[in-house]
């Protein structure tokens, strides 16, 4: 009955090991299963985690390469602005030389607008001596001309000049300097009225200068014709002055001398037919009478300067 017993109290420590091998087994399965997994969600989450890197670093590349573009942008920026700077401040600096340059220009310009502004008042000035002198004139040939028709001598007075021309047949002979008689007649009936009437009260103050002029025809020479008609035009003279002018008296004779003049002209400005090209012999031997104010340079001077203003 012993050895029995034996027996099962045997048996049933192999039931025990057994029991705790198969615990032990799961246990470790499952611990292997464990450790499998965790490796396993390690190993995905380092894949993970790199995939992440990589994509980070990607990014951080595309943004390094996009700040060095930037950087690069700035960089050019920079130099441009550096460079426009340069460019405004060189700008500036010649913007205030044209300002000073500006400056000086118009204190110029206001200044010449000051002397135009000054002149125009002495040109306008000048302009209404001139006008009431170039009256003056007209009025003294307006006043000759009365006082010739008033004594009936056949004397045409140039509207324009004054100017009274006497032809030389009807003082002179051809080719000579004396005075003919039917010269004298007419010289002591002009010369009184032409000579009170420019020497008037009235007038006297503006007349400066009564001239006397030969002139010739053409033929001949220009030398011979000169002193022919210098000649001529002193006979003239010598006779107003002479005792044999009877129509002045000695007063009037002294004032005349003091402005009288003579002078030949030779064929200088000898007298056209109608054509403009063919000389009037006759007409061209003449002694003309003349007068002139005693501004008439002043005059004749600024009119040229207006006139050429008026083209302008």
């Amino acid at each position: 009955m012993r050895p029995k017993t034996r027996r099962r109290r045997g048996g049933d420590t192999g039931s025990y090991w057994i029991s705790y091998s198969d615990m032990m087994a799961g246990m470790l399965f499952t611990f292997a299963l464990i450790l499998f997994a965790a490796v396993y969600q390690l190993v995905d989450l380092q894949q993970k985690k790199t995939i992440e890197l990589q994509t980070k670093e990607a990014q951080l590349s595309t943004q390094q390469s996009l700040l060095i573009d930037q950087e690069s942008q700035l960089k050019d920026k920079e130099e441009l602005l550096a460079t426009t700077t340069l460019m405004l401040q060189e700008q500036q600096a010649e913007l205030e030389e044209n300002r000073t340059a500006l400056t000086a220009a118009q204190q110029s310009l206001a200044l010449q607008q000051s002397k135009i502004e000054e002149q125009a008042a002495l040109l306008a000035a000048q302009q209404t001596e001139i006008d009431r002198l170039i009256g003056l004139r007209s009025r003294i040939i307006e006043d000759l001309r009365d006082e010739l028709n008033r004594e009936n001598l056949d004397a045409v007075v140039d509207r324009n000049t004054g100017a009274i021309a006497f032809t030389g047949a009807v003082l002179f002979d051809t080719n000579r300097n004396e005075l003919k008689e039917s010269g004298k007649a007419l010289l002591n009936a002009f010369l009184p009225v032409y000579v009170r009437t420019l020497m008037s009260e009235e007038n006297e103050g503006y007349v400066g200068e009564i001239i006397i002029e030969g002139h010739t025809d053409t033929s001949g020479t220009y030398l011979h014709n000169l002193a022919l008609s210098q000649d001529r035009a002193l006979a003239v003279a010598e006779y107003c002055l002479g005792p044999e002018m009877t129509g002045l008296t000695q007063e009037e004779k002294q004032m005349l001398q003091t402005i009288l003049t003579a002078n030949g002209r030779s064929y200088a400005d000898p007298v056209y037919m109608e054509d403009g090209v063919t000389v009037d012999m006759e007409a061209s031997r003449r002694v003309v009478f003349k007068f002139r104010m005693k501004d008439a340079e002043m005059i004749e001077q600024m009119s040229a300067i207006l006139e050429g203003q008026g083209e302008e």
